[in-house]
């Protein structure tokens, strides 16, 4: 009687074992499903001033919350502080150049492309009657963004129309748009690469100013490409936000490029959207501007070929303006 006593508490024992597992495992259960479901408070969304500002403004405007989601924007002034805040992982999307995306990412900083946004706004213009690349032959040009893409975009198109980048032209740099439109309206500079926006501000102020290479329609002859313009900049999405919400991402995604194809059907009202934004231009200019802004939302595996042409013509040129190499599939987030 004893023994079986015994064996009856064992029993109980066991049993009450079993019930606490249970019941742990359970709770458990509960607390990961109520994390996994929690949703995200709030994000941030980071572009430079200029043309890839207006390409979110929309958004701007209109989105301020997304599925229960607060959305922060910020305009920066310099490519360095967009570096800045995604080195700080402190930005859940950010517009940058698709060359800055594939640094960062040999860097190993945590962020995703989802998409091309900008397709190139440069323009080469003269303040004389001149046409076609041969009239280059040597001139002073004044251009910005050594190293980089703007560069990087003309010496290629020189020699592709068989001029010697450093022997037939003589190349002058300033430090950007800020400085090449009053350079060209001062007399200083008789022929100037000058990108939307600026473009159409000195236009503004200089009516008779000849506009006579598209370098979007000129990269388009070179390669034999089927719509103008190279990609230029993009979306990066955190990796954390990608694997902790994929559809709240989706979701946004799907709104600045829903914004996009307003902007470009609705110029006028863009124009007054974005001085309303206070992004420092005015409504006319960014009206004047849309068409050669060449804004196009484009999800990567849509435009792999173009991705990956532009980064092997980077990383022929330098490849530290790439990160080192050549980036991989890694780069990417696709979305469906």
């Amino acid at each position: 009687m004893e023994v079986f006593n015994m064996n009856k508490r064992f029993f109980i024992f066991v049993c009450l074992v079993l019930a606490v597992f249970v019941l742990s495992s359970c709770s458990a259960g509960n607390v990961t499903e109520q994390n996994n479901a929690a949703k995200t408070g709030q994000i941030k969304v980071v572009a430079p001033s200029g043309a890839t500002a207006i390409s979110i403004s929309k958004a701007m405007k209109d989105t301020a919350e997304i599925d229960g989601t607060k959305v922060e924007y910020e305009i920066v002034p310099t490519t360095d502080l967009i570096v800045a805040r995604l080195t700080a992982q402190e930005a859940d999307f950010a517009v940058v150049p698709v060359n800055l995306a594939a640094q960062l990412y040999q860097k190993k900083v945590p962020y995703k492309l989802t998409s091309v946004v900008t397709w190139g706004n440069l323009f080469i213009a003269s303040s004389e009657k001149i046409e076609g690349w041969e009239a280059l032959k040597g001139q002073d040009i004044y251009l910005m963004g050594k190293g980089l893409v703007p560069d990087i975009v003309f010496r290629t198109l020189l020699q592709k129309n068989g001029l010697d980048p450093d022997k037939d032209v003589n190349l002058i740099y300033l430090s950007g748009a800020t400085e090449l439109a009053p350079n060209f309206l001062n007399g200083k500079a008789k022929i100037s690469m000058l990108p939307e926006p600026a473009l159409s501000t000195v236009l503004s102020k200089k009516p008779d100013t000849n506009v006579f290479l598209d370098l979007q329609e000129e990269w388009k002859k070179a390669f034999g490409l089927s719509k103008a313009g190279y990609p230029q900049a993009g979306i990066l999405v955190k990796e954390d936000l990608i694997n902790n919400d994929p559809q709240l991402v989706k979701d946004y995604i799907n709104v600045l490029a829903e914004g996009m194809d307003w902007i470009n059907e609705n110029p006028k009202e863009a124009g007054a959207m974005a001085e309303e934004l206070e992004l420092g231009l005015t409504a006319d200019i960014v009206e004047k501007s849309m068409p050669g802004n060449n804004i196009r939302h484009e999800y990567v595996k849509d435009v792999r070929k173009e991705l990956d042409q532009i980064f092997e013509i980077m990383y022929e040129f330098n490849p530290e303006t790439v990160g080192g190499k050549l980036p991989d599939d890694g780069l990417y987030y696709e979305i469906n």
